[in-house]
């Protein structure tokens, strides 16, 4: 038991000296070191040398697991101007400058500036792929993970975790055809709270506006949820037929989301209230 205790201090005084390190600028690589989960928006344009089925409104969610050593492994899904694409695991290399910032390239050619932020627990992050415009946040998943703990054990933390409490959110992106028919269809956005039960089921108020169009009393929605690895689920809403990508950061105190749905680009973040 002695054992243990000083090995849990000392796994603490060394994340402690690792925020440290943020707040006083001297970082390293060994400061990016755990799985942050993240979203980004923006727009993708013709120098992207996407299709133009493409170019458009962007936005993507997913995972980014830094070693500690300069290797990391990103894992997303994307929305290129309203066309879903879940893109498997890539790796790829960071370096970390003294100052706190981080470019980042991976083996698919897509390249990252980014700054450490909140000692640690978050890096904004812009894309510096030619023709992309788009920025994002990504926040640690579990702030105390040491590089020893077994990964199944947060994933079933993440699964009751956020059945604890409810949570605020605010979303905002675009809607179009099919899924959100004119006059409604242009930029969306909307305020409200989730819930999630146990058993897989979970409701959720909100208000919306879409393209200047208000819901004129909250819409009280219901629908499912399953996670499909560590801390990343899927959601299915009843009657209205949505279907969202999430993942959990921050312990369980935020959750992030992104819309699969043909024709939107739509980024939800939420907050235990």
């Amino acid at each position: 038991m002695l054992k243990r205790i000083l090995l849990l201090t000392t796994a603490s005084a060394l994340a402690a000296f690792a925020g440290d390190d943020v707040r006083f600028g001297r970082c390293s690589n060994a400061s990016l070191n755990g799985s942050y989960g993240f979203t980004a928006q923006g727009f993708t344009v013709a120098a992207s040398q996407l299709p133009p089925p493409l170019q458009g409104p962007f936005a993507s969610l997913g995972t980014a697991v830094y070693g500690g050593r300069g290797h990391v492994v990103l894992t997303a899904s994307a929305t290129f101007n309203g066309l879903t694409q879940a893109l498997p695991p890539v790796k790829g290399t960071y370096q970390v400058n003294s100052d706190c910032t981080f470019v980042s390239r991976l083996d698919n050619g897509a390249t990252f500036f980014a700054s450490i932020v909140d000692g640690g627990n978050e890096l904004f992050v812009l894309q510096t792929t030619p023709g992309v415009i788009a920025s994002g946040v990504a926040s640690l998943q579990f702030p105390n993970r040491r590089d020893d703990d077994d990964p199944s054990r947060f994933a079933g933390a993440c699964r009751s975790v956020i059945t604890r409490d409810v949570y605020g959110f605010i979303s905002q992106g675009t809607g179009a055809p099919p899924t959100v028919a004119p006059p409604a269809a242009g930029p969306l956005a909307g305020v409200g709270t989730v819930s999630f039960s146990p058993n897989g089921s979970f409701k959720l108020t909100a208000v919306r506006s879409a393209n200047g169009f208000i819901d004129p009393q909250p819409l009280n929605l219901t629908g499912s949820y399953v996670f499909t690895q560590d801390c990343n689920f899927q959601m299915t809403f009843d009657v209205v037929g949505f279907h969202f990508n999430g993942t959990v950061v921050n312990g369980g105190k935020e959750v992030v989301f992104l819309e699969t749905d043909p024709g939107t680009t739509f980024v939800v973040k939420a907050k235990r209230m």
